[in-house]
Protein backbone atom coordinates (compact mmCIF):
# COMPACT_ATOMS: atom_id res chain seq x y z
CA UNK A 1 0.00 0.00 0.00
CA UNK A 2 3.11 2.00 -0.20
CA UNK A 3 4.91 4.02 -3.14
CA UNK A 4 2.07 3.18 -5.38
CA UNK A 5 1.69 5.38 -8.33
CA UNK A 6 -2.13 5.83 -9.70
CA UNK A 7 -3.24 7.08 -12.69
CA UNK A 8 -5.92 8.14 -14.24
CA UNK A 9 -9.26 8.59 -13.25
CA UNK A 10 -9.02 6.59 -10.01
CA UNK A 11 -6.37 9.12 -8.99
CA UNK A 12 -8.14 12.26 -9.46
CA UNK A 13 -10.69 11.18 -7.31
CA UNK A 14 -8.70 9.82 -4.50
CA UNK A 15 -6.90 13.38 -4.86
CA UNK A 16 -10.41 14.69 -4.72
CA UNK A 17 -11.57 12.30 -1.54
CA UNK A 18 -8.46 13.33 0.07
CA UNK A 19 -9.15 16.90 -0.44
CA UNK A 20 -12.40 16.78 1.02
CA UNK A 21 -10.73 14.74 4.19
CA UNK A 22 -8.24 17.60 5.38
CA UNK A 23 -11.25 20.37 4.32
CA UNK A 24 -14.02 18.97 5.84
CA UNK A 25 -12.88 16.70 8.41
CA UNK A 26 -9.58 18.05 10.32
CA UNK A 27 -11.41 21.50 11.47
CA UNK A 28 -14.55 19.24 13.11
CA UNK A 29 -12.44 16.83 15.12
CA UNK A 30 -12.97 17.38 18.87
CA UNK A 31 -10.64 16.32 21.17
CA UNK A 32 -12.14 13.06 21.89
CA UNK A 33 -12.41 12.35 17.99
CA UNK A 34 -8.93 12.85 17.81
CA UNK A 35 -7.70 11.13 20.23
CA UNK A 36 -9.76 7.80 19.46
CA UNK A 37 -8.68 8.39 16.07
CA UNK A 38 -4.99 8.99 17.74
CA UNK A 39 -4.68 6.24 19.59
CA UNK A 40 -6.27 3.74 16.79
CA UNK A 41 -3.29 4.58 14.40
CA UNK A 42 -0.56 4.80 17.49
CA UNK A 43 -1.56 1.55 18.39
CA UNK A 44 -0.79 0.39 14.39
CA UNK A 45 1.90 1.98 14.36
CA UNK A 46 3.18 0.23 17.47
CA UNK A 47 3.29 -3.18 16.03
CA UNK A 48 5.43 -2.25 13.10
CA UNK A 49 8.99 -2.37 12.95
CA UNK A 50 10.69 0.88 11.44
CA UNK A 51 9.35 1.63 7.80
CA UNK A 52 7.08 -1.10 7.25
CA UNK A 53 4.27 -0.84 5.25
CA UNK A 54 0.60 -1.56 6.28
CA UNK A 55 -0.84 -4.46 5.01
CA UNK A 56 -4.74 -4.85 4.37
CA UNK A 57 -5.36 -6.27 8.07
CA UNK A 58 -3.82 -2.90 9.26
CA UNK A 59 -6.66 -1.42 7.19
CA UNK A 60 -9.17 -3.77 8.35
CA UNK A 61 -8.31 -2.74 11.51
CA UNK A 62 -9.14 1.06 11.36
CA UNK A 63 -13.04 1.35 12.69
CA UNK A 64 -12.97 4.93 13.68
CA UNK A 65 -11.24 5.72 10.91
CA UNK A 66 -13.98 4.23 8.57
CA UNK A 67 -16.56 6.20 10.58
CA UNK A 68 -14.82 9.45 9.85
CA UNK A 69 -14.52 9.13 6.40
CA UNK A 70 -18.19 8.02 6.01
CA UNK A 71 -18.54 11.02 7.70
CA UNK A 72 -16.80 12.90 5.36
CA UNK A 73 -18.24 11.54 2.71
CA UNK A 74 -21.67 12.68 3.49
CA UNK A 75 -21.36 15.99 4.75
CA UNK A 76 -19.37 16.98 1.24
CA UNK A 77 -19.64 13.92 -0.93
CA UNK A 78 -17.57 13.47 -4.06
CA UNK A 79 -19.51 14.97 -6.00
CA UNK A 80 -23.42 16.66 -5.76
CA UNK A 81 -25.23 14.16 -8.04
CA UNK A 82 -25.54 12.48 -11.23
CA UNK A 83 -27.18 13.28 -14.46
CA UNK A 84 -29.73 10.82 -16.06
CA UNK A 85 -32.34 9.92 -18.66
CA UNK A 86 -36.08 8.55 -18.51
CA UNK A 87 -36.08 5.65 -20.89
CA UNK A 88 -39.59 5.25 -19.78
CA UNK A 89 -42.47 7.62 -18.05
CA UNK A 90 -41.93 7.80 -14.75
CA UNK A 91 -44.60 8.50 -11.83
CA UNK A 92 -43.43 10.18 -8.84
CA UNK A 93 -45.74 10.85 -5.79
CA UNK A 94 -48.29 12.51 -8.43
CA UNK A 95 -45.65 14.11 -11.22
CA UNK A 96 -44.88 12.12 -14.54
CA UNK A 97 -41.34 12.73 -15.50
CA UNK A 98 -42.00 11.92 -19.49
CA UNK A 99 -39.85 9.26 -21.54
CA UNK A 100 -36.62 10.93 -22.80
CA UNK A 101 -36.22 14.01 -19.97
CA UNK A 102 -33.08 14.59 -18.41
CA UNK A 103 -33.24 14.54 -14.49
CA UNK A 104 -30.55 15.20 -11.72
CA UNK A 105 -30.35 13.04 -8.71
CA UNK A 106 -29.09 15.41 -5.85
CA UNK A 107 -26.93 13.34 -3.36
CA UNK A 108 -25.92 16.03 -1.44
CA UNK A 109 -29.87 16.68 -1.03
CA UNK A 110 -30.25 13.31 0.83
CA UNK A 111 -27.33 13.50 2.59
CA UNK A 112 -27.68 16.70 3.94
CA UNK A 113 -31.76 16.11 4.92
CA UNK A 114 -32.78 16.08 8.67
CA UNK A 115 -35.44 12.87 7.64
CA UNK A 116 -32.41 10.80 7.02
CA UNK A 117 -30.10 11.96 9.03
CA UNK A 118 -30.48 13.49 12.57
CA UNK A 119 -28.62 16.94 13.04
CA UNK A 120 -27.75 16.10 9.23
CA UNK A 121 -25.21 19.56 8.63
CA UNK A 122 -23.45 18.39 11.78
CA UNK A 123 -19.83 16.72 11.18
CA UNK A 124 -20.17 13.50 13.65
CA UNK A 125 -18.64 10.59 12.65
CA UNK A 126 -20.19 9.09 15.67
CA UNK A 127 -23.69 8.40 13.81
CA UNK A 128 -21.47 5.72 11.96
CA UNK A 129 -20.14 3.81 15.14
CA UNK A 130 -23.18 1.34 15.80
CA UNK A 131 -25.00 1.93 12.38
CA UNK A 132 -23.66 0.96 9.23
CA UNK A 133 -25.91 3.05 7.38
CA UNK A 134 -25.92 6.21 10.15
CA UNK A 135 -29.44 6.88 8.90
CA UNK A 136 -32.81 7.47 11.35
CA UNK A 137 -35.17 5.73 8.94
CA UNK A 138 -34.51 2.06 6.78
CA UNK A 139 -33.53 2.65 3.05
CA UNK A 140 -30.36 3.61 1.25
CA UNK A 141 -29.74 7.03 1.84
CA UNK A 142 -26.25 6.91 2.14
CA UNK A 143 -24.61 7.06 -1.85
CA UNK A 144 -21.12 8.39 -1.92
CA UNK A 145 -19.98 6.27 -4.65
CA UNK A 146 -23.35 5.53 -6.42
CA UNK A 147 -25.25 2.64 -6.19
CA UNK A 148 -26.38 -0.91 -7.68
CA UNK A 149 -25.11 -1.62 -11.34
CA UNK A 150 -23.00 1.92 -11.52
CA UNK A 151 -21.28 1.44 -8.34
CA UNK A 152 -18.26 3.13 -8.56
CA UNK A 153 -15.70 0.31 -8.79
CA UNK A 154 -12.75 2.29 -7.09
CA UNK A 155 -15.12 2.93 -4.13
CA UNK A 156 -12.72 0.39 -1.99
CA UNK A 157 -9.29 1.32 -3.67
CA UNK A 158 -10.33 5.27 -2.78
CA UNK A 159 -11.05 4.04 0.75
CA UNK A 160 -7.96 2.62 1.55
CA UNK A 161 -6.16 5.86 0.17
CA UNK A 162 -7.59 8.01 2.66
CA UNK A 163 -7.04 5.63 5.27
CA UNK A 164 -3.68 5.57 4.48
CA UNK A 165 -3.41 9.16 4.02
CA UNK A 166 -5.25 9.92 7.44
CA UNK A 167 -2.78 6.95 9.24
CA UNK A 168 0.30 8.77 8.07
CA UNK A 169 -1.12 12.04 8.81
CA UNK A 170 -2.08 11.46 12.73
CA UNK A 171 1.25 9.31 13.27
CA UNK A 172 3.39 11.84 11.90
CA UNK A 173 2.37 14.99 12.35
CA UNK A 174 -0.11 16.99 14.87
CA UNK A 175 -1.65 20.43 13.36
CA UNK A 176 -3.57 23.54 14.88
CA UNK A 177 -5.67 25.88 12.84
CA UNK A 178 -3.40 28.83 11.33
CA UNK A 179 -6.61 30.95 11.54
CA UNK A 180 -10.55 31.13 12.29
CA UNK A 181 -12.27 29.41 9.54
CA UNK A 182 -16.04 27.99 9.54
CA UNK A 183 -17.70 24.90 7.36
CA UNK A 184 -20.10 26.98 4.37
CA UNK A 185 -22.39 24.31 2.10
CA UNK A 186 -23.69 26.40 -0.89
CA UNK A 187 -22.66 26.00 -3.88
CA UNK A 188 -20.72 22.96 -2.41
CA UNK A 189 -19.49 21.73 1.35
CA UNK A 190 -16.38 23.24 1.96
CA UNK A 191 -14.29 24.92 4.58
CA UNK A 192 -14.70 29.14 3.63
CA UNK A 193 -10.88 29.71 3.75
CA UNK A 194 -9.47 25.78 2.77
CA UNK A 195 -8.82 25.57 6.69
CA UNK A 196 -5.28 26.54 6.94
CA UNK A 197 -2.95 24.60 9.61
CA UNK A 198 0.22 24.71 10.90
CA UNK A 199 2.08 21.73 10.77
CA UNK A 200 4.65 19.90 13.13
CA UNK A 201 6.23 17.04 13.04
CA UNK A 202 5.45 14.06 15.87
CA UNK A 203 8.11 13.18 17.59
Amino acid sequence: MSGTDFKGKNHRTVVKLLDDVIDTSIPWNDSETCLIRQEEHDGIRLKKSGSEGLQWSDYKSMPFTQCVINETLRVANIISGVFRRTVTDVNIKGYTIPKGWKIFASFRAVHLDHDHFKDARTFNPWRWKNNNLGTSCSGNFYTPFGGGPRLCPGYELARVEISVFLHHLVTQFSWVPAEEDKLVFFPTTRTQKRFPINLQRRR
